[in-house]
């Protein structure tokens, strides 16, 4: 796949990180998502001199950090100047803990998940949609109208693909567009899901190249998950985002004239 051709594609970075601007999906309206107002990608951690200039170019107001606390400690993100940083864990367990992906935490979630299989992951995805402190201060963001905003977690797969999910359906894109954006990432993570190191991290010792693909990339049904529990608890999308986030019709009419274009 030619990224360089995609709506969402923003020069300058390597493609690994995943970054991209949520502009240009269509919204159900007939309109599209504003360029250069929602960007979302992985953490902002050891960008080349060329990377950081470029981040600088975007004119971000915030960098929502969605890692857990341990997981970025001692990882700090390169914030431009003029942007504000916040971070708030994006996952959190049954028991209302951070979800940790720094080395220590991946090695507990694998047995976690050979103990549960895949419904492990899906739950978590799940879960990220209700009573999220992250999510809420996404949305949040969006309806007082902040400025541009760049989200990611580590990897900029998961918790900011839920993020990114969240956002464009607010805005109106259909779950068949906002499903083709969230996997995009398998495409921009090619190099690294399709390459497993010969030495390999603690936490990976022993994966298959089956394996390490599998935890490297997005799944389709994790996301589909998603809407499909928003949908059995909720008759409307808007219905959600008015239990949810208190958003009346009016609030998320404005939100997507500031958004959509």
């Amino acid at each position: 796949m030619d990224l360089t051709a995609l709506p969402g594609y923003v020069p300058g970075f390597h493609t690994t990180l995943a970054l991209r601007d949520l502009g240009g999906q269509r919204a159900s309206d007939g309109r599209t998502v504003r360029h250069g107002l929602i960007y979302r990608g992985s953490s902002l951690v050891d960008l080349t001199p060329q990377e950081t200039a470029r981040l600088e170019d975007l004119g971000l107001s915030l960098v929502l950090d969605l890692r857990a606390a341990g997981e970025a400690e001692g990882l700090d993100d390169y914030v431009p100047h003029g942007a504000n940083y916040l971070r708030i864990a994006g996952m959190y367990d049954a028991n209302g803990d951070e979800v940790d992906f720094s080395p220590a935490g991946i090695t507990r979630i694998a047995a976690l998940i050979e103990e549960q299989q895949e419904r492990f992951m899906t739950d978590l995805y799940v879960g990220m949609a209700h009573d999220n402190p992250a999510v809420h201060a996404l949305v949040e963001h969006m309806a007082q109208g902040g400025g541009p905003i760049y989200f990611h977690c580590s990897a900029g797969k998961d918790r900011t693909g839920v993020c990114a999910a969240m956002a464009l359906t607010l805005l109106g894109v259909d779950d068949d567009a906002i499903v083709q954006e969230f996997l995009l990432t398998n495409e921009y993570r090619a190099e690294i899901i399709n390459n497993m190191p010969a030495d390999l991290p603690e936490h990976a010792r022993g994966y298959t190249k089956e394996q390490w693909a599998e935890v490297n990339s997005v799944q389709e049904y994790n996301l589909r998950a998603v809407f499909d529990e928003i949908d059995a608890d909720h008759p409307t999308r808007e219905a959600y985002f008015a239990k949810e986030f208190g958003l009346d019709a009016n609030a998320v009419a404005r939100i997507r004239d500031r958004y959509l274009a």
